[in-house]
């Protein structure tokens, strides 16, 4: 398995060097049953930024899973051994078959930054996953994105981002550091322009677009986009009162653009 050094070539240098090893150490764990390795995200959407963004890799397998976490865990620590940079910044999902057609029945294996391989649940904003990746991918192996991976349908997307939306306002109030701040406003501002435009865009861009569209919002966006420059994954420094009001109103303002979206009015330029 490699990845096409031509298609491959807007990658950031230090993803580049990771790939390979990535795939030496995903080839034994599917073996015949690889369907294929997509790269998605900010690392070929051109966002990506040194020493902060994530990898974010997709791995379809033919018929059911039949992988388990052990098997996870072993792929990221041989990548991490000789990659140790991207210690908690490696995404890895494995999905079956059924799951890239767009079934939410059978789960997925995962493992995320800041926690443990684990299995997931399908839930139905991982139609904006899958839209992802078979829009924007770069196949590192096997079929192409849009050979592997369904379509969403509008109305799929249209439950995803509600669903989405809804993940956050439950999660904001638990959240204790500044990299899950971040996370769920630039989450919040890529929902929102979706919902808005029709359009899936990466969290900077639509980060700047909700800034330009509500000013005010600015001091919000800026602090977000600056603690995930920074990692400040471990900074629980409470949130000053003015941000956390400007926070809620994003939320707010989120969730009324999906209800209003969900009810479907006329003329509506979104999803």
């Amino acid at each position: 398995m490699s990845a096409t050094s031509g298609a491959a070539a807007g990658v950031p240098v230090s993803v580049r060097r990771l790939l390979p090893d990535l795939l030496t150490a995903v080839a034994p764990v599917v073996c015949e049953r690889l369907v294929g390795i997509w790269l998605y995200g900010s690392a070929v959407t051109g966002s990506f930024e040194r020493g902060v963004s994530d990898v974010d890799v997709l791995v379809g397998v033919e018929g059911e899973l039949g992988l388990g976490t052990e098997e996870l865990g072993s792929v990221e620590a041989r990548v991490l051994r000789a990659h140790p940079g991207f210690r908690d910044r490696l995404d890895l999902t494995f999905a079956p078959a059924a799951a890239l057609a767009g079934s939410l029945l059978e789960p997925l294996l995962t493992v995320s930054p800041g926690e443990p391989p684990h299995t997931a649940r399908v839930l139905p904003r991982w139609a904006l996953t899958r839209a992802l990746v078979r829009e924007t991918g770069l196949t590192l192996a096997g079929r192409t994105t849009r050979e592997a991976l369904a379509g969403a349908e509008p109305q799929e997307l249209r439950t995803a981002l509600i669903d989405s939306v809804a993940g956050l306002r439950d999660a904001a109030p638990e959240v204790r550091h500044r990299g899950g701040h971040a996370y769920v406003v630039l989450t919040a501002c890529r929902a929102l322009r979706a919902l808005t435009t029709g359009e899936l865009a990466d969290k900077a861009e639509a980060a700047r677009w909700t800034a330009e569209r509500w000013p005010h919002l600015a001091p919000l966006l800026e602090a977000a986009l600056a603690w995930r420059r920074t990692q400040a994954v471990r900074d629980e420094t409470p949130l000053p009162p003015e941000l956390a009001l400007l926070r809620d109103e994003l939320l707010d303002l989120v969730a009324a653009t999906a209800g209003a979206v969900q009810r479907g009015p006329a003329g509506h330029g979104g999803y």
